[in-house]
């Protein structure tokens, strides 16, 4: 059930990064990275974790084999989670702080994808979401 969630995760976070014009691969079974993406000028290595606590929790050697596998990739290490009910936040795998157990609390940290990426939105556009 736990990688049928994650997997589930990966390619719903695949589909909108193609979506914002990204190039993306899967790596199933992966040791170090579950998704690579990159659009020419931004290249992320992303760890996909999903949810429904308001935590999840990643190992010291988890984050240390993606930032060494990003590290040498050229690209931006990144830990993507799915809160679900709450939607995803993303953290640069160099700034996380640990709380406990390597715990990520779900709060206004992190990043929106939109932040991730660097697209601006504009305030029409966020008004237009708010009101679904």
């Amino acid at each position: 059930m736990r990688y049928r969630k994650g997997a589930s995760a990966e390619r719903e976070l695949i589909k909108v990064l193609e979506e914002n014009g990204f190039a993306v691969v899967r790596s199933a079974g992966s040791k170090k990275v579950d998704v690579i993406a990159g659009n020419g000028k931004l290249y992320l290595c992303i760890e996909v974790k999903s949810t429904r606590s308001d935590r999840v929790y990643l190992g010291d050697e988890d984050i240390r084999k993606l930032a060494e596998f990003s590290r040498r990739f050229g690209g931006r290490a990144v830990l993507a989670v799915k809160f679900i009910n709450r939607g995803w936040r993303f953290f640069d795998v160099d700034e996380l702080v640990k709380s406990g157990k390597n715990g990520v609390k779900y709060s206004n940290s992190g990043m929106t994808l939109e932040e991730l990426l660097g697209v601006q939105r504009n305030l029409l556009e966020v008004l237009r979401n708010e009101g679904d």
